[in-house]
């Protein structure tokens, strides 16, 4: 319920006024990334491979540990780079 709560509470400060459901910081996140004239930037684009994503991931840990160490659930490097691949255009 907490995580529910957190997710609404912050689509309503991107300026989505009716949020009622976590789904919605989903879409306020893309409104404000198109807003922002970022919606189409791709890794690809700034010379990153694929084949990086594993180096990116190790290189979020050991620069910004403790924004994992905040994180209530536990990610590891590979989950992280699974999310840099799932990203990567």
């Amino acid at each position: 319920m907490y995580v529910t709560l957190e997710f609404i509470k912050m689509a309503r400060a991107m300026g989505m006024k009716d949020a009622s459901k976590p789904e919605d910081f989903l879409t306020a996140l893309a409104l404000l990334q198109k807003a922002c004239g970022v919606d189409n930037l791709k890794m690809s684009d700034y010379a990153i491979r694929k084949k990086e994503c594993l180096t990116l991931a190790r290189n979020a840990r050991e620069t910004m540990g403790g924004l994992y160490a905040a994180n209530p659930c536990e990610m590891t490097d590979e989950n992280c780079a699974g999310i840099f691949e799932r990203a990567y255009k």
